[in-house]
C-alpha cells in the first residue's frame, strides 16, 4: 500500500506573498491567469468531493481529502489574496458536497475507485498545463512566484496520485520501447526525442543570436543559457536514452568558434528582437517540459523534467529582469479594478 503520509507535503505552509504592488496595474494576461488558476480550484474542489462522496476505499478517502484541502491551501488562498489586494472581487467559493451525506453514499450516480483515481489524472495534467501557461504569460515577480510554487506543489500531489495509480494498476501507461525490465515506455520516449531536439534548435538559435549581438549584458545571457543550460541538459537526455540501447540524434555544428560576437549572420537581428524571441521560445519551452512531465511515469524521467523544467523557470526570470530593465517587453494592455 503507498504511504501518502510520506508523499504528500505537508499543508501548514502557506505560500508567501510579497506586497502588492498597487501602484503597477496587472496587464490583462495576468489577471487572466489568476481567474482561470482560482475558479478551476474551485471547480477541482466540486468535483474531488464528488469523487469522495462516491468512494468508502480509506486510501481514496485520504487522498482526496488531502487534496481538497492542499488546493485551498496552495491555490484557492493565495490567488483569491493577489486578486482582493489589487481591488478585485473573487467569486464565491462553491459549497461543500461534503454535507450531502457519508463517503460513498453520497451520490446516486456512482463512479468506481478506478474511474475516480483516472479523472484525478486527467484533472492533474490540465493544472500542470495551466500553471505553466500561467508562469510564461505572469510578468510581475510576486504573481510569478505564487504560481511557479503553485507548479511544483501540483507536481507533487500529481506524484501521489500516480504512485497510487500505478500501485493499484488502475493506470495503462504508453506500451514499453523495450523488452528490458523496467524500460522507457513509448511515450517516455518520444518525449525525451522532441526534448533533444528542442535543445539542438536551442543551440543553433543561441549561437547565431550570439553572432548577432555585441552587447555584454546579452552575451552574457546568451553565453549561459549555451554553455550552462541547453549543453548540459543535452547531455543528460543523450546519456538517458544511450542507456536504454537508444541511438540519439547527431548534433549541431559548433558554431561557436567560426567568428566573433556581431560578425557572422547576414541577415542581423536588434537586440530587443533576440530578447524577444528568447522569450517566447521560453514560455514555449516551460509548457513543453511540464507536458512531458504529466505523462512520464518513471521516477528518474520525472525527476529529470522536473529539474529541467525548475532551470528553465530561472533562466525565464533572468531573461525577464534584462527586458524589464531594457523596456522592451510587451506585454497585453494593462487592467485594473481601480475605479477613481
Amino acid at each position: 500500500m503507498v504511504n501518502l503520509h510520506s508523499i504528500i507535503t505537508p499543508l501548514a505552509k502557506i505560500l508567501p506573498l510579497s506586497k502588492p504592488q498597487t501602484d503597477v496595474p496587472f496587464h490583462a494576461g495576468e489577471v487572466y491567469f489568476l481567474w482561470e488558476g482560482l475558479t478551476s480550484g474551485y471547480g477541482f474542489v466540486s468535483i474531488a468531493e464528488t469523487y469522495l462522496m462516491n468512494t468508502e476505499d480509506s486510501e481514496i478517502h485520504f487522498l482526496l481529502d488531502t487534496l481538497v484541502k492542499g488546493n485551498y491551501v496552495k491555490r484557492i488562498n493565495p490567488l483569491e489574496q493577489v486578486l482582493k489586494e489589487n481591488g478585485f472581487t473573487v467569486p464565491p467559493r462553491p459549497v461543500s458536497k461534503m454535507l450531502q451525506g457519508k463517503p460513498g453514499v453520497g451520490q446516486e450516480v456512482k463512479l468506481s475507485d478506478d474511474e475516480i483515481i483516472n479523472n484525478l489524472i486527467a484533472w492533474g495534467r490540465v493544472a500542470l498545463n495551466q500553471d505553466a501557461k500561467a508562469i510564461g504569460a505572469v510578468t510581475r515577480e510576486p504573481v510569478r512566484k505564487v504560481f511557479t510554487n503553485l507548479l511544483f506543489d501540483d507536481m507533487k500531489s500529481f506524484d501521489a496520485v500516480m504512485d497510487l495509480a500505478l500501485n493499484r494498476q488502475t493506470f495503462t501507461p504508453a506500451p514499453p520501447a523495450t523488452a528490458g525490465d523496467n524500460s522507457l515506455n513509448m511515450d517516455e520516449v518520444a518525449r525525451l526525442w522532441e526534448e533533444i531536439h528542442l535543445r539542438h534548435i536551442s543551440v543553433v538559435n543561441l549561437s547565431i543570436f550570439l553572432s548577432n549581438t555585441k552587447d555584454q549584458d546579452l552575451i552574457s545571457l546568451l553565453n549561459r543559457a549555451l554553455n550552462k543550460v541547453a549543453l548540459p541538459q543535452l547531455n543528460q537526455i543523450e546519456t538517458m536514452l544511450k542507456k536504454e540501447g537508444f541511438t540519439v540524434p547527431v548534433r549541431p555544428v559548433d558554431r561557436s568558434k567560426q567568428g566573433a560576437s556581431g560578425q557572422l549572420s547576414k541577415i542581423n537581428l536588434s537586440d530587443d528582437e533576440i530578447l524577444g524571441v528568447l522569450l517566447t521560445g521560453a514560455q514555449i519551452a516551460i509548457t513543453h517540459h511540464v507536458r512531458a512531465f504529466s505523462v512520464a511515469v518513471r521516477k528518474d524521467i520525472k525527476n529529470l523534467l522536473r529539474d529541467i523544467t525548475s532551470t528553465e523557470i530561472e533562466e525565464y526570470q533572468k531573461l525577464i529582469h534584462l527586458t524589464t530593465k531594457r523596456h522592451t517587453l510587451d506585454n497585453p494592455p494593462v487592467v485594473t479594478s481601480k475605479r477613481g
